[in-house]
């Protein structure tokens, strides 16, 4: 993965939260309720935005920084990214994709950690790709723990 640094800048919404822009990458923006949650949606949303164009063979714009104007605040966000961040087909909950593996919500999240299903979280939402959890059913895992491997 390569990392960049762009700037996003943030205002306040006209009805609460925060509108946050990335003015080196049109049409990349996000919301959040809190400052906070703005600054982790705007990074998930220049993660995806970069994976995009480098999926697409697209060049990644080089980064300008500009001075901002109260309201306005200016966000120096740093990410890592590549093609492998982009997560498509159907997506289901980690909920749903622990009933339809028959296994529990919290090792759903160990097997997405694992690299063993493909999904990705929203804030503090999880979702499994389809395509991945009938793969998984597929492949007929053995209860229990992996071995581990030894070097022998």
């Amino acid at each position: 993965m390569r990392g960049y640094v762009f700037q996003a800048v943030m205002t306040p919404g006209e009805e609460g939260g925060y509108d946050v822009i990335v003015p080196d990458l049109p049409g990349c923006l996000s919301y959040g309720d809190t400052c906070e949650q703005a600054a982790f949606e705007i990074a998930d949303a220049m993660r995806t935005y970069v994976a995009a164009l480098l999926r697409d063979g697209r060049s990644v714009p080089s980064p300008t920084f500009r001075e901002v104007e109260p309201p306005e605040v200016s966000l120096i966000v740093h990410f890592e990214t590549d093609e492998s961040y982009l997560v498509e087909g159907e997506v289901v909950s980690a909920a749903e994709a622990s009933r339809r593996l028959g296994i529990s919500a919290g090792r759903v999240t160990h097997l997405l950690d694992a690299g063993l299903l493909d999904g990705y979280r929203r804030g503090r939402r999880t979702y499994v790709t389809v395509e991945s959890i009938a793969r998984r059913k597929a492949s007929a895992a053995r209860a229990g723990r992996p071995r581990k491997k030894t070097n022998a």
